[in-house]
């Protein structure tokens, strides 16, 4: 009877482990990209169908409806909104009223958490809007005050995108790599 080897040999394991770490070395950083852009990309479309949803009440209500910044709009009974920064990374509200109506549990529509470490959401035009806190749709559908062109979303810096606003209140997202909003 000859004698059968099944299994690998020490040699085999260690070439087959060499590979293995090879690989892992080079695709898991363009994995950790991959993961951060869509990521990010889910942000994004958060946003937008929360803009969507406050100018649509707007226009279903005959009414002001309002999104605002928020730092505690998961986590409080009563939510407010917070003008102490103009970082919609925070996390935002979406509630029936005017930036001089305060949320309440009655009014309020949406609620968005704060999003991962390292997400960034800005008003593009922060110069000329330092702290944009609030964007008020009114029955027409139109934003008041007129937000600024567009909100650009970040992640750790890294993969920009932008959120454009048109003068009627639609928003859009340009593509990754997008850098001015269509006028």
């Amino acid at each position: 009877m000859p004698i059968v080897s099944r299994g690998f040999t020490l040699i085999e394991l260690m070439v087959t482990i060499v590979v293995v770490a090879i690989l892992a070395a080079v695709g898991l950083p363009s994995m950790g990209n991959f993961i951060a852009q869509n990521r990010l990309s889910g942000n994004v479309n958060e946003f937008i169908g929360a803009t969507m949803l406050t100018r649509s009440e707007a226009i279903q209500r005959s009414g002001a409806v309002t999104i605002c910044r928020s730092v505690n709009a998961e986590t409080a009974a009563t939510p407010a909104c917070d003008t102490s920064s103009s970082d919609w990374g925070s996390g935002w509200l979406v509630y029936v009223g005017t930036s001089a109506t305060t949320p309440t549990a009655t009014n309020i529509l949406a609620r968005q958490g704060p999003f991962t470490s390292g997400t960034i959401i800005q008003a593009a035009s922060a110069a000329t809007t330092p702290t944009l806190t609030f964007i008020t749709y009114v029955a027409s559908g139109t934003p008041m005050p007129a937000p600024p062109d567009s909100f650009t979303f970040s992640f750790n810096s890294k993969f920009p995108r932008m959120v454009c606003f048109s003068p009627s209140g639609r928003t859009s997202a340009l593509p990754a790599g997008g850098t001015s909003c269509p006028t």
